[in-house]
């Protein structure tokens, strides 16, 4: 396994969620049963990650070690800091040098979710990349909210362009990244755009140009969620709901996905379901424990 930490950006202020993001910054917002923060982790944890940098505002540091602690209770290491000034998404890498230490690492937007069976399977094949970096690709009807990839005729990535007015494809690429050493060098050399941010495709760009960009494609029973407002985050919970209905699972869980890892044993699943104050994610788990 190559990719063995994880990065959650969870700094945004959550203003096109106003006036709910006035008492709780928006990562802690329920989605369905549980904080959206459940579902960035969930994703790393699917990707087999045991080692997690959550960087927030410096305020809800402590709300989040709250939330999470140190990670040993899930067989995990949580460590915790924060972005003095949002400018960008590729600043979560110039935060985090140290925490990364030249190793490989995935960087999760708190605010995306991946909802679908052959999830997990996708994440094994992105492991198995020996050098480089990915990103996933998801086909959407607005193709023009996100980065969009382009294919020659042999299948070769063409171009990646950024919210393109007239996208030359349906494929985009969600908040779920795969990078290497090098995401270092190449943050440090980024210029702002005229957002006066730094933007994550120039950092896939870098990659591509050198041919160390690997795409892989979820299929067609993975949904993909980029809860950024009050429709999206109704819609994503509306279909989280049906979906663990219809699979008879929970999804999302932590604590079921630590087990199911084995990173945790039944007796210690138990323990953690034990503290949990009466409700009905308790008794979901508790059904499936």
């Amino acid at each position: 396994m190559r990719f063995k930490k994880g990065i959650i950006l969870a700094a945004g202020k959550g203003t096109r969620l106003s006036p709910a993001t006035k008492v709780t910054v928006k990562p802690l917002l329920p989605l369905y049963d549980k904080p959206l923060l459940y579902y960035a982790l969930s994703n790393l944890i699917k990707a087999g990650v045991r080692e997690v940098l959550f960087i927030s505002q410096k305020k809800d540091i402590p709300e989040f070690r709250k939330l999470f602690g140190s990670g040993k209770q899930l067989g995990m290491k949580f460590s915790y800091t924060f972005q003095k000034k949002q400018v960008g998404i590729p600043d979560a890498v110039n935060i985090a040098k140290k925490f990364i230490n030249k190793k490989p690492f995935v960087l999760a937007l708190a605010d995306n979710l991946f909802v679908g069976k052959s999830f997990t399977s996708t994440l094994k094949k992105v492991q198995s990349l020996k050098d480089g970096a990915a990103v996933l690709a998801v086909k959407t009807r607005y193709p023009h909210k996100s980065a969009v990839i382009e294919y020659d005729r042999e299948k070769n990535i063409k171009s990646i362009i950024e919210k393109p007015k007239k996208p030359k494809s349906n494929l985009t690429i969600p908040g779920l990244y795969f990078y290497d050493k090098d995401s270092i060098s190449i943050v440090k050399d980024l210029k702002p755009s005229k957002r006066k941010e730094l933007e994550i495709v120039d950092v896939h760009q870098s990659y591509l140009r050198n041919k160390l960009l690997k795409v892989f494609t979820l299929k067609k029973d993975v949904k993909w969620f980029d809860a950024g407002d009050a429709e999206e985050m109704l819609e994503a919970s509306n279909y989280i709901n049906k979906y663990q209905i219809k699979e008879k699972k929970l999804f999302g869980s932590i604590e079921m996905d630590s087990y199911l890892n084995g990173w945790i044993t039944k007796k210690q699943l138990r323990i953690l379901i034990n503290q949990m104050p009466d409700s009905k994610y308790k008794e979901k788990l508790s059904s499936l424990a």
